[in-house]
């Protein structure tokens, strides 16, 4: 769990954890701009919906092929220092990025990257909850998703002018700086103890690797909120696929340019930040699953009400709404289980989790990006919309039945 009260200052006074929120949106800034103008640039080199879908496929396919092995790694070694390696190493990727022209190298390019995302996604997540204490905890994420909101927010906002000044190219060029930036500055973090010293549970070998994978394995199967958690997640993760498939495609097509996917992305992430904040608050009046199953609803309607909007102004207020929506589900998601698993088996079942949740993601992407080339966009976001509240409905029955968290955690 969180770390005990006795040790830990309050959430203002807390400086190991404002100084890891600081450093990481240094980085959260770049991998903004990386996640928008990949698809852009893609499109501008090839001219092909089905290369960008499938180079977004490529940038999410490590985080279910290597999330287990990621798992590990953040378990076993300071999770300090792989927030800095992978920062720099993210960013050295990046730098290459403009070089590319041959499409192979593009889709090799995107998912070394990805690698590198993966392990420093589950380093973030699996020791933020070492800085604060326990009661804390849906705060700190809170806090943490508003900051990467907010950060995605700005950066997709000002993508749309860096993009139009310095190309969909040279725009690599920045994230690659800030991501070694954002890498040179974790190290003002205090450095915590590889987990192979700090937990004598936690022995070296391929057989203890073994034994936590089976116990990470163990740990989702059983607890009913964390099961309920990941197959609803499992469920509804291909239409999150196919909206970052569509929503450029949607801009090019029904607002008359495709640029207009930084704007729009923009208002996503400030809703997300709106709805981080939000979460804070409904997570002590609502029930955590279900509070997933409303995000998810939502989704589903406000990607119909998106398809039926030709206008920018109208769209940017939809996609706010949208990105308030998936604050919900995508920040309850991060609190549920940094509230339930173990310290010492965080990176492994967060990897896990993220492993079999996003394994559906990519049929969203290589799906929309096939039928994009072969339908119109009002037909392909009429039936994503129906899929979605069909997938929605779904989940509900994994909802009903749960004992309340307090007592699932013997508290």
């Amino acid at each position: 769990m969180g770390a005990s009260s006795a040790s830990i200052p309050p959430l203002r006074a807390n400086r190991q954890l404002m100084i890891l929120l600081s450093t990481q949106s240094i980085g959260l800034v770049a991998r903004a701009i990386y996640f928008v103008g990949l698809p852009l640039f893609v499109l501008e080199r090839t001219g092909s919906a089905f290369s960008m879908s499938i180079s977004l496929f490529l940038g999410f396919a490590p985080f279910t092929l290597a999330g287990p092995f990621a798992g590990s790694i953040v378990d076993r070694f300071s999770r300090r220092d792989l927030l800095v390696i992978t920062n720099l190493l993210y960013g050295i990727t990046l730098f290459i990025l403009p070089f590319a022209h041959a499409v192979w190298l593009i889709y090799v390019i995107a998912f070394t990257a990805s690698i590198f995302g993966v392990i420093l996604a589950n380093s973030m997540s699996a020791l933020l909850p070492e800085l604060v204490d326990v009661t804390s905890l849906a705060k700190a994420n809170s806090l943490y998703t508003f900051l990467r909101s907010a950060s995605f927010l700005l950066s997709t906002a000002a993508a749309f002018f860096l993009i139009k000044a310095m190309g969909k190219a040279d725009i690599f060029f920045l994230c690659s700086a800030l991501l070694v930036a954002g890498g040179i500055s974790c190290l003002a973090l205090r450095r915590d103890l590889p987990r192979a010293a700090a937990a004598g549970g936690l022995r070296a070998g391929a057989a203890s690797e073994v034994a936590g994978l089976k116990e990470a394995l163990r740990i989702i199967r059983t607890d009913r909120h964390i099961r309920g958690l990941t197959l609803m997640h499992l469920m509804f993760m291909p239409i999150f696929g196919a909206f970052e498939v569509f929503l450029p495609l949607f801009c090019g097509d029904k607002l008359g340019q495709v640029d207009y996917y930084t704007l729009v992305s923009s208002a996503v992430g400030a809703g997300l930040a709106l709805g981080s904040l939000l979460t804070y608050r409904l997570l002590g009046r609502v029930r955590p699953l279900n509070l997933v199953f409303a995000s998810f609803l939502g989704y589903a309607a406000g990607m119909l009400l998106l398809t039926g909007t030709p206008v920018l102004v109208l769209a940017i207020l939809v996609c706010f709404l949208l990105g308030i929506v998936d604050g919900f589900g995508f920040t309850t998601y991060e609190y549920l289980r940094q509230r339930i698993v173990p310290s010492a088996y965080r990176g492994r079942v967060f990897a896990v989790m993220d492993a079999v949740v996003l394994l559906p993601m990519p049929l969203g992407y290589l799906v929309v990006g096939w039928f994009a080339d072969r339908t119109s966009i009002t037909s392909l976001g009429i039936w994503l919309s129906v899929i979605g509240f069909f997938l929605a409905l779904l989940c509900f029955p994994l909802t009903r039945g749960l004992p309340e968290l307090e007592e699932a955690l013997g508290g």
